[in-house]
C-alpha cells in the first residue's frame, strides 16, 4: 500500500469522527426550534389578548360615559316634563325621555356585555400567561443543556483536530491536498477499498490492471467517484 494512503487512512478516522460531530453541532440546536416556536407563538397570543382587554375596556369606559350623558339628559327632560304647560309639551318631553331610557338601557347592556368579556379574555390572559412562563422555563433549561452538549462537542472537535494535526505530519503535502479536495466534494470519506474489483465508495469496477498497479504502491483514484484507492 501507499504509504501516504497508509497514513492518509489513520486521518480519514479522525476526519469522519470530526464529520460526524460538526454535523451533530449544526443540527442538535434545531432540536430547540419547537419550543422556541410553541414559547413565541404564547407570547404573541398573550400580547394579542391584553390588546383585547385594552380596547374593551377603552369601549366600555366610554360607553359609561355615554350612560352618564343619557342620565344628565333624562334628568333635565324629566324637568322640563313637570314644567310642561300643555299636553302637547308633556307628550313631546315624555317621548324623548322614553327613547332616553331605552338608549340608557342598550347601553348599560352594552357595557355589562363587555365586562363579560373582560373577565373571560382575563382567564383566557393568566392561563395564556402560565403558559408562557412554563413554556420559556422549559426553553431555558434545554438551552441550558444544549449549551453544556455544543462545548462538549466543540471539546472534542478540538481534540480531534489536535490528533489530525500530529498526523498528518509527514504526509507529501501534494497527498494531502488532493486527499483535502476530494473529502470536501463528498463529505464522508475520501480513500475507498477495493473489494472484488469494485470501488467501495461508488460500487463501480476497478480494473485489474489499475489493481495490480495498487498493490505495487501506485497512488490511484476512482475513474468514477474520484475518491483515492487502496487495495484489500
Amino acid at each position: 500500500m501507499n504509504p501516504s494512503i497508509e497514513q492518509l487512512l489513520k486521518v480519514q478516522e479522525v476526519d469522519s469522527q470530526m464529520i460526524f460531530l460538526k454535523e451533530t453541532l449544526r443540527l442538535r440546536p434545531k432540536e430547540l426550534d419547537d419550543d422556541r416556536k410553541k414559547t413565541a407563538d404564547t407570547k404573541v397570543l398573550v400580547e394579542a389578548i391584553a390588546v383585547q382587554i385594552k380596547k374593551l375596556k377603552l369601549e366600555s369606559a366610554q360607553r359609561e360615559l355615554d350612560v352618564k350623558r343619557g342620565d344628565a339628559e333624562i334628568e333635565k327632560l324629566t324637568v322640563a316634563l313637570n314644567q310642561a304647560k300643555s299636553n302637547q309639551e308633556y307628550t313631546i318631553f315624555s317621548e324623548q325621555i322614553k327613547k332616553q331610557k331605552e338608549a340608557r338601557g342598550k347601553l348599560e347592556d352594552e357595557v355589562l356585555g363587555m365586562f363579560g368579556e373582560i373577565d373571560t379574555l382575563e382567564a383566557r390572559r393568566k392561563g395564556a400567561q402560565a403558559a408562557l412562563e412554563t413554556a420559556t422555563n422549559v426553553l431555558r433549561r434545554k438551552e441550558t443543556e444544549m449549551n453544556e452538549l455544543l462545548a462538549a462537542l466543540r471539546g472534542q472537535i478540538q481534540g480531534f483536530e489536535a490528533q489530525r494535526a500530529g498526523l498528518v505530519t509527514g504526509i507529501d503535502p501534494e497527498a494531502l491536498k488532493l486527499y483535502e479536495r476530494v473529502l470536501a466534494r463528498h463529505n464522508n470519506f475520501a480513500i475507498a477499498r477495493v473489494s472484488n474489483q469494485i470501488c467501495q465508495g461508488c460500487y463501480m469496477s476497478v480494473t485489474t490492471q489499475e489493481i495490480a498497479l495498487l498493490r505495487m504502491g501506485q497512488f490511484l483514484q476512482c475513474k468514477s467517484c474520484s475518491r483515492l484507492l487502496y487495495p484489500e
